[in-house]
């Protein structure tokens, strides 16, 4: 979900005067004005994550749990609980668990597969080619 995040664009009008900060700028936003990004310029920003475009399996593990702040979700970060003032997806955790469930049940009943991966318009194609059952 960081690397391809299923909703990568996000707008919406500024609710108080904010200064929004990257590496080496600062950018004063007024209240009312129309606010869009982008979300992989943060979620695979170089100078954060080692490696963005990898998937890395223990990259938010021990020590890597830090990074956590640098990924979001539509209105906030990963790390934000979700609030009627902040509008963070009510649904983020849910995701979450049943998306780790998931890959738990898909390894205990596979010991191997195999895929082919492509890029298409709006991402990327994930096509299983063949599975093999668990012993």
């Amino acid at each position: 979900m960081r690397i391809e995040p299923p909703v990568p664009f996000q707008y919406g009008k500024a609710k108080e005067d904010i200064v929004i900060h990257s590496h080496d700028a600062a950018f004063e936003i007024k209240k009312g004005e129309m606010i869009f990004g982008y979300q992989p310029f943060a979620t695979k920003d170089p100078k954060i994550f080692k490696n963005p475009e990898d998937f890395v399996g223990d990259r938010f593990l021990g020590e890597g749990e830090k990074l956590l702040k640098y990924v979001y979700w539509s209105n906030g970060r990963e790390t934000d609980d979700t609030t009627v003032e902040n509008k963070q997806c009510a649904g983020k955790d849910l995701v979450l668990l049943l998306s780790r469930l998931m890959l738990v049940e898909f390894f205990l009943r596979y010991d191997t597969c195999a895929v082919d991966v492509t890029t298409i318009s709006l991402g990327t194609s994930v096509k299983f080619k063949s599975l093999t059952k668990a012993s």
